[in-house]
């Protein structure tokens, strides 16, 4: 049966968090990296999406998908950290109410609204690359959500490996996998000594939430000036059949159609995305709302996407061509329940609408939103030498001519806690640009992109100066007075702390565990054996005895041998039976003070009223007689040779309890086998004597 006493002693790195109450787990790894220097060149985390339903607080284990990045597999002790990525729901009405329920854009504030939980844990079990359910140290704090899209846009949480560096040096430039609709845009580094940046950057620009696809439709049935409409079949999408433009990704779901690796390709799912449509200007969450057109027959007047939001919001699209309607997408919202430990990516900005399918790439996809900043979380002792962190929303697209173009990128979010070190190291979380366009032909002119909102960067010392969460500029078109923005906003600067901290523990041993303690009697002695794992701040091991159970004294020592693994210890107790009963336990002590206590045993001596033992066998030139007595009496022993006679007598006085008495000069006797008999007045017993 294990035991093990729940204790951990805080030891190694330090996460600085910027809450007045830290609403995670306290982090203990099972063994703290060994004092080398670590080199990286690429990321190291490993990515797991969640794949348990729902995740309610005090949780200890949970169901988690295939890694989809990362080579490592979760082995016990492994640091984690679990973050809901999405889920927040939002009101869908075809109105200015779209979003928060008050101003077109945003998201409703209530018990559903799970995006950017966070929190670090601890594995007590091992989780191969392929999944399985993760066991925890502790409950969790938060509660998470996975849900598909139905009623309320997608939830998703990942569970993200994060390993502990005693030092380490970046020999490269370290991106993350871009966040691809489960898993992703993340950057944790856990570094107990010095974080050496060598120079070298941490991008996670445009590695957030993913820009609205952008598509050419040429018009159909439909109504104008729309906050929110389904988007177009892809059979419709074939034939440029439908209007308006689709909204970005962000905290309250996925669009059906995404620009796919920042203008890399369409991407079409078959989930709408959100309730209502993933197309019109309505923005929801923290992504930029979509250009509404106000010709649908033919879906010329097109209008800019909206930038997404994160730290600040978005800024709207510009206006309609050919009527300068203000259609333009909705701004992002900013997320305005973030803190240090509350962290989510930068929302995506909204597609503008087109009909000509101009800029490169073709088909309209040049026209389609451009991706938020990712999130990185930096701990570390110190960090030296220089270096960046780039968590920048992507810019939109600009290569457009004769048709409205997509909102920017929000800025991502940045943790920085390190004891020192920051003045060296420059963090950017800035909004990328709305997109702008130009047709030569003549005008009027086109809706350009919002910019997208800067980012959010918490910081427990003053980084270097040239930091910045500044808004993305809004993007331009021309016009008979020149270029101007037709409507498009700059997206709001974003936030930036650099305040009070409180502290995350972040690298000490799991608790030291016994696996079994038992014992047996082996003669006069009782023999004691137990095993353990965990033992990273063990230093040795005290086997206490008791003969009642509650009062309990020093039997021996012994030193620790293992670590991290299972260790086996015996122990032999000489003075163990001077009663029937004898209780046992093991404290384990601890580097800094703390003990670890085990189960306690019992062991029965065997030695009842009257009992008698013979030792060792064979005698050589004495023999020792244990007799166990209730009272002051005395024993007579006579010693019998095979024939019957009698060769030798003793005679003792007994105490209450064991006693052990020796038979003497047996030498004088013969080799060969007696017979012993033992007399106390109140008992006899016989017993055989071997003499060599």
């Amino acid at each position: 049966m294990k035991s093990g006493l729940k204790k951990c002693v805080v030891k190694c790195f330090l996460v600085m968090l910027y809450t007045a109450i830290l609403p995670v787990n306290t982090v203990q790894a099972q063994i703290c990296p060994p004092p080398v220097m670590a080199t990286i060149t690429s990321y190291s985390n490993t990515y797991y999406p969640g794949q348990q339903a729902t995740v309610s607080a005090g949780s200890t284990s949970v169901a988690i998908g295939g890694a989809t990045y990362g080579t490592i597999p979760v082995s016990t002790g492994d640091v984690l950290l679990i973050i809901q990525m999405q889920g927040a729901q939002i009101n869908s009405t075809n109105n200015n109410t779209y979003g928060d329920g008050a101003s077109g854009s945003g998201y409703l504030n209530n018990t559903e609204l799970f995006a950017g939980n966070m929190e670090y844990v601890i594995a007590t079990n091992s989780i191969p690359l392929t999944g399985g359910t993760l066991t925890l140290l502790t409950g969790t704090v938060n509660n998470y959500k996975t849900a598909a899209f139905g009623t309320d846009g997608q939830y998703t949480y990942q569970v993200i490996r994060v390993p502990v560096y005693y030092s380490l040096v970046l020999n490269a430039d370290i991106t993350p996998p871009n966040w691809d609709g489960a898993t992703g845009g993340v950057i944790a580094m856990a570094v107990m000594n010095t974080l050496d940046m060598n120079g070298h950057s941490i991008i996670v620009t445009g590695a957030g939430f993913r820009g609205g696809g952008g598509v050419a439709l040429a018009g159909g049935t439909g109504t104008t000036r729309d906050f929110v409409v389904v988007s177009p079949t892809n059979a419709n999408i074939g034939a440029q059949l439908g209007n308006h433009a689709s909204k970005g990704e962000g905290i309250a779901g996925t669009p059906r159609l995404i620009n796919s690796n920042n203008y890399g390709s369409l991407l079409s799912n078959t989930a709408e995305g959100y309730p209502g449509g993933s197309f019109g200007m309505g923005a929801p969450g923290n992504a930029g709302g979509g250009g509404s057109d106000d010709n649908t027959t033919i879906n010329a007047n097109n209008s800019g996407g909206g930038g997404g939001g994160n730290g600040g919001a978005g800024g709207k699209g510009g206006n309609s061509y050919g009527t300068s309607g203000p259609y333009g997408g909705y701004p992002g919202a900013p997320f305005a329940q973030g803190g240090a430990l509350r962290l989510v990516l930068g929302g995506g900005g909204g597609a503008g609408s087109t009909n000509n399918a101009t800029g490169s790439p073709g088909s309209g996809l040049a026209s389609g939103g451009a991706a938020g900043g990712g999130i990185v979380i930096i701990n570390a002792g110190t960090i030296i030498n220089t270096g960046f962190v780039y968590a920048n929303g992507s810019n939109a697209n600009s290569t457009i001519v004769n048709d409205a173009s997509g909102g920017g990128g929000a800025g991502g979010s940045v943790l920085i806690n390190a004891h020192n070190g920051h003045s060296g190291l420059t963090v950017f979380a800035n909004g990328g640009n709305g997109g702008s366009n130009f047709w030569n032909g003549g005008l009027p002119p086109h809706g350009p992109g919002g910019g997208g909102g800067g980012g959010v960067i918490y910081t427990d010392g003053i980084l270097n100066a040239a930091s910045s969460v500044t808004g993305g500029t809004a993007g331009t078109t021309n016009s008979a007075s020149g270029t101007i923005n037709y409507g498009a906003l700059a997206g709001a600067s974003g936030t930036f702390v650099t305040g009070p901290v409180v502290t995350f523990s972040g690298c000490a041993v799991l608790p030291m565990e016994f696996l079994f303690v038992k014992g047996k009697r082996n003669g006069r002695q009782v023999l004691i054996n137990w095993e353990a794992t965990n033992e990273n701040e063990v230093t040795n091991y005290i086997i206490e005895r008791s003969y009642n159970g509650n009062n309990f004294v020093s039997a021996g020592m012994v030193n620790k041998r293992g670590s991290g693994g299972i260790s086996n210890y015996n122990f032999s107790d000489a003075s163990a039976g001077t009663e029937a009963t004898v209780y046992y336990r093991i404290k384990a002590n601890g580097t800094a003070g703390q003990t670890f206590l085990s189960k306690v045993i019992t062991i029965q001596t065997g030695f009842t009223e009257g009992a008698l033992d013979i030792s060792p066998v064979p005698a050589i030139g004495h023999s020792t007689i244990s007799w166990s007595s209730t009272g002051n009496n005395k024993l007579q022993i006579t010693v019998f040779d095979v024939a019957g006679h009698a060769v030798l007598s003793r005679q003792y006085l007994l105490k209450k309890g064991l006693n052990e008495l020796v038979l003497t000069n047996l030498q004088s006797l013969p080799n060969g086998i007696y017979f012993v008999k033992a007399s106390d007045g109140v008992s006899s017993r016989n017993g055989k004597l071997v003499i060599l």
